[in-house]
């Protein structure tokens, strides 16, 4: 019988299975992700872009502001989307979107998110 299939980092020295190995999903990529689906629910298709993901923390979560670069065609859905997007829950497992804010920068649109990270064990 053969042995299940392994990776070798040669440079440890160490060998581990690759068979249940799983790269975390990156939360910007899953929050734009879940951001486009939502807004093509509403009639108003987007393309989200990761601009920046910076460290943050309080007293009680942690987690990560999210500066994402929108694009999309003007118009009144996209208008009504941005007016709907503070008060929407978008389901990201346990981590929760904490505060989203739409702002104009050069003839386009940015969000910046504040994703807590676990919230639910908060």
């Amino acid at each position: 019988m053969s042995a299940p299939a392994t990776l070798t980092d040669r440079t440890a020295g160490t060998v581990r299975s690759h068979t249940h190995l799983r790269r975390p999903t990156d939360r910007g990529e899953r929050l734009a992700r879940a951001l486009m689906a939502h807004a093509g629910r509403a009639g108003c298709p987007i393309l989200l872009t990761v601009s920046t993901v910076e460290p943050w923390s309080s007293v009680t979560f942690s987690g990560s502001v999210i500066t994402l670069a929108l694009a999309a065609a003007p118009g009144a859905a996209l208008s009504a989307w941005l007016d709907a997007l503070p008060e929407i829950d978008i389901p990201l497992g346990r981590d929760l979107v904490a505060d989203i804010a739409a702002e104009r920068i050069d003839g386009g649109w940015s969000l910046r998110v504040l994703l807590c990270l676990d919230a639910a064990n908060g």
